[in-house]
């Protein structure tokens, strides 16, 4: 039997990719075991915030919905265009229909975190690292930058592929095959569906800059050329971009508007082309930006500061242990204001740049390395440092007053994101430092200098991703005890749908029932407006909260439809609102709430609208309940007058209200909530929810994506006719 090269080649490709398929499972068992065993996730905004926008979605994807709004959170919220759901990104539409919440939330967290590790490795080894270099890489960038940020599940859903993105685009300007550009489309469009757009947008910059730099470095290659030199195209293969005629010699003016072409203009294109398949999630939440807490960078609910890297916290990356060693007092560290700190507040995830003690060192002689080389690999991997230097100015905030009312940058918080790019130029650097060593030392010992190097800078890595960072592994998660949740069954046997007002904004809606206050990061501006929130009162007990509650503060919860209050204390005997109906251990909330021993109670709350409510209340007046879901509110109601019909859900024009099969309007009614005239009798009301963006998001969607098959099958059709003619 005849070994071909060919056939060696594929080989040991095979081999590499085992191996890096095997690495990347393994370092997510030792950093996420206990997913692996069926625990989970508590701390931070798992429970606050992803939990009970999955439980929703996962139950309307088993009814066969794909849900556009959400009637749990608060009095509703428009749940595509607040985009963290990810109603759209096809690993959550498989997962959340087929798996428990839990399950499907700890598949998604080690698949991300296996493709962020295999896209870096992919982008090392095509810049010219070796495999041990780039399984370096890997796990530098990927298990220093998103571990700590494990309470915010954005981070790795969306930034798994800045590295994906960042090898596509190398392997295009390599190989002059568009095909890669089609791929880098498909791959923009994935990036930007899971919602929290910003390190799409830190992305969308990194390759924006790129393809300058590239075009930059060939126009000086031909700048001092006549305009009638004649060149040859260096790369037969660009007849796939330009036409075959174009891969003849040309002069020097046409050859640099192909340098132009190839280098800017396509690569643009295949951006706004992912850009355009990602509509039917961007322009609903565009839409909600104009009528939320965002809709300028000024407004007081929205600090597009917050989250920066204060500059002294930079040394985090040389003396860890001077920061790290009392995580209990270091949010109070970063929060003190020093000289050339930005004037806005911060946290320890959020300004977290740390990727190892060992690979800092290793990127400075990588570094030096790099320098001295004058290789294509090289010269863009001294690009991605000057990104990341960029990116880490941006990161400290003194930016912001230049560029925070820019498009993009007025949109998002947290400039410590930035920190994404510098922490993958320096795992990069740090796999050349390695290479570097590797080379001046004898061959037996680079094994176990290999080995040495990997298990301090794993432990490290390790001890770093345990201490700084809000969310943390339980081996029994409070998710998966919703079924024995006594409050859920307490409300379960209510008549109509009831809404509960307790600790945890959002939390309780895990439950399966409409529940406030409200937390959202992007969300309808009545949630933010003091006029209509929650009133506060001096006498809020933070230790205990809500434990007692004035006048002012019940009325609110009558006129805004809570039906039952749960607490950590039992209610009030001088209060004649409030009824005890349950007091216990509840498996589901007590351990979310980590009150694994102190006992809650459920009460319900007299004299409340509830959820719809007559203007003018009388024996004769009846509402039944036909139907409520997501998206369409149906009742049957009479009155003996002529009245109003209030919903305390939120207004939004997007909501169409009919009255016995007729169009009728619905009005704001005190600022949040609909009213709808309705005449004397017996009548049918509906309420449909059709969200103009979102229709109009959909049909762009589906334009791009056609667009994005054609050029597929194009690429696809021209390459085997190139591989034909080779033969």
């Amino acid at each position: 039997m005849n070994i071909t090269p060919e056939s060696r080649t594929a080989g040991s490709k095979s081999t590499a990719l085992i191996i890096v398929i095997a690495v990347g499972i393994a370092l997510t068992m030792w950093f996420w075991l206990d997913l692996w065993l069926g625990g989970g996730l508590i701390g931070g905004d798992v429970y606050t915030y992803y939990f009970p926008q999955k439980s929703f979605y996962a139950e309307a994807l088993k009814q066969g919905d794909i849900p556009l709004w959400n009637s749990l959170v608060g009095h509703g919220y428009p749940l595509v265009a607040e985009s963290q759901t990810g109603a759209f990104y096809p690993p959550n539409l498989l997962l959340y229909r087929f798996l428990d919440v839990n399950t499907a939330y700890n598949v998604n967290h080690l698949f991300h975190y296996l493709l962020a590790f295999c896209a870096t490795v992919w982008l090392a080894r095509d810049l010219g690292t070796s495999l041990f270099g780039a399984l370096f890489a890997g796990l530098v960038f990927v298990y220093g930058w998103f571990a700590p940020r494990s309470c915010l599940e954005w981070a790795i859903l969306t930034g798994a592929y800045l590295p994906l993105s960042l090898a596509m685009l190398n392997r295009y300007f390599r190989s002059r095959n568009v095909q890669w550009l089609w791929g880098l489309s498909g791959v923009l469009c994935l990036q930007l569906l899971p919602g929290h757009f910003h390190l799409a947008f830190i992305t969308l910059i990194c390759l924006s800059l790129w393809s300058l730099c590239e075009w930059i470095a060939e126009f000086r290659s031909t700048r001092n050329l006549s305009r009638s030199a004649v060149i040859q195209t260096e790369n037969p293969r660009e007849s796939e971009i330009l036409g075959a005629s174009d891969a003849r010699p040309q002069p020097a003016n046409v050859y640099r508007f192909l340098q132009f072409k190839r280098t800017l203009i396509l690569p643009a294109l295949a951006i706004s082309l992912g850009i355009l398949m990602a509509s039917m999630q961007l322009l609903p939440t565009w839409s909600l930006k104009q009528n939320s807490q965002r809709v300028t960078s000024s407004s007081a609910d929205f600090d597009p500061g917050y989250g920066h890297i204060p500059p002294r916290y930079l040394s985090q990356a040389v003396i860890p242990w001077y920061w790290y060693r009392d995580p209990q007092q270091l949010d109070n560290r970063l929060n003190s204001q020093q000289f050339l700190d930005y004037p806005t507040a911060t946290n320890p995830v959020e300004a977290h740049l740390y990727f190892g003690f060992l690979p800092f060192f290793l990127a400075i002689l990588g570094g030096v390395s790099i320098v001295r080389s004058h290789s294509d690999n090289d010269r863009r991997l001294l690009w991605l440092v000057g990104f990341g230097l960029l990116a880490v100015i941006y990161a400290t905030g003194w930016l912001l007053p230049l560029l925070q009312n820019f498009p993009g940058f007025s949109f998002f918080r947290g400039p410590g994101r930035y920190g994404i790019v510098a922490s993958l130029a320096a795992a990069l650097w740090a796999a050349r430092g390695w290479e570097t060593i590797r080379d001046s030392i004898a061959s037996r010992w680079q094994v176990l200098l290999a080995i040495v190097i990997s298990v301090i800078t794993l432990l490290d890595l390790s001890w770093v991703s345990q201490r700084i960072t809000y969310a943390f592994m339980v081996p029994e998660t409070p998710m998966t005890r919703i079924e024995e949740s006594p409050v859920r069954q307490q409300l379960i046997a209510l008549p109509a749908p009831a809404r509960i007002f307790g600790p945890g904004p959002n939390l309780l809606t895990i439950t399966g029932f409409s529940a406030t206050p409200v937390y959202l990061g992007i969300g309808p501006a009545e949630y933010f407006n003091p006029d209509l929130s929650y009133p506060e009162s001096p006498s809020d007990r933070s230790e205990s909260p809500w434990a007692t509650f004035t006048s002012k503060q019940i009325e609110w919860m009558q006129r805004a439809g809570v039906t039952h209050i749960v607490s950590y204390l039992p209610p009030d005997p001088q209060n004649a609102f409030m009824k005890l109906e349950w007091q216990g251990i509840d498996p589901l909330l007590n351990g979310a709430w980590g009150r694994f021993q102190e006992p809650i109670y459920l009460s319900r709350l007299l004299g409340s609208r509830g959820r719809i409510s007559w203007s003018e209340n009388s024996e004769s007046t009846s509402i039944d309940w036909v139907l409520h879901s997501s998206e369409k509110i149906e009742l049957h109601v009479e009155t003996p007058i002529d009245q109003m019909l209030i919903l305390t859900e939120l207004y939004d024009s997007d909501w169409i209200a009919t009255i016995d099969g007729q169009p009728a309007t619905s009005r704001r009614i005190e600022g949040m909530y609909r009213g709808l005239d309705i005449p004397a009798g017996s009548h049918r009301i509906t309420w449909n929810y059709r969200s103009g963006s979102f229709r109009w998001g959909l049909m762009i969607s589906i334009a791009g994506f056609t667009i994005w098959l054609i050029i597929g099958i194009t690429v696809a059709k021209r390459q085997k006719k190139l591989q034909a003619l080779a033969i």
